[in-house]
């Protein structure tokens, strides 16, 4: 049991993009490379209103702009092939204090999950090249869930699959979609913005905004 801002948890559930790991800008210029090769453009702002969702609500939102005509499997699969050889040169750039905050928790006894709407075929590997799948006991994937952020399924699933209920499962994300659903399942969300900063509705559904994992570490007692 741990205490944050007075409210007791017993397991901690992070999102992985924007979260965990600095990759969101990085997912946007390799999803206009990708689109650009094919010879299209896809602006930023159209990208980053992706930013938290699923893989199905993505496609969604790329679609809708660029229309049915766009190749969205083909630049996907690119992008992804693009991401995977920047990891290969680069490295996974994870958040500052990602491991000191993990190990801390870990070290309390602290059972620990992943709640992703990135599908499994991208978070596996991600989490594997990171070197730190081993730390989590549930990675629960968008392609795990029939419903995505900002539904409450994937929060509910994984608190389930914990073994505690989600009123003691502290939550740690960076996207509004994110928070919402961590929200709904009646967990305890914390909010820590990368690109997208928090809107009206987060704002009222979490107990904590940190501006980094480092606040977040120093605000556990």
């Amino acid at each position: 049991m741990r205490l944050l801002n007075r409210y007791v948890f017993d397991a901690v559930i992070f999102d992985m993009d924007g979260l965990m790991f600095d990759t969101e800008n990085l997912m946007l210029e390799k999803w206009a490379e990708a689109a650009r090769e094919f010879g299209f453009e896809l602006p930023r702002e159209v990208l980053a209103a992706t930013i938290g969702l699923s893989a199905a609500a993505t496609r969604d939102t790329i679609l809708a702009w660029a229309g049915s005509e766009f190749p969205y499997d083909r630049v996907r699969a690119r992008r992804l092939a693009l991401e995977a050889e920047h990891f290969i040169r680069h490295g996974v750039p994870l958040k500052p204090c990602l491991l000191e905050l993990l190990h801390m928790l870990r070290a309390e006894g602290l059972p620990l999950a992943v709640a992703t709407s990135t599908t499994s075929d991208r978070t596996i590997p991600t989490l594997q090249r990171a070197g730190i799948l081993e730390l989590f006991s549930v990675v629960t994937c968008g392609d795990h869930v029939s419903a995505c952020k900002p539904d409450p399924e994937i929060y509910l699933v994984s608190a389930s699959r914990l073994g505690v209920p989600p009123a003691r499962c502290l939550v740690l994300e960076d996207s509004n979609p994110g928070i919402a659903a961590a929200a709904a399942a009646g967990c305890l969300p914390v909010m820590v913005p990368d690109l997208v900063e928090p809107d009206e509705r987060s704002r009222a559904a979490v107990i904590a905004i940190f501006r980094s994992l480092c606040e977040v570490r120093e605000a556990i007692a």
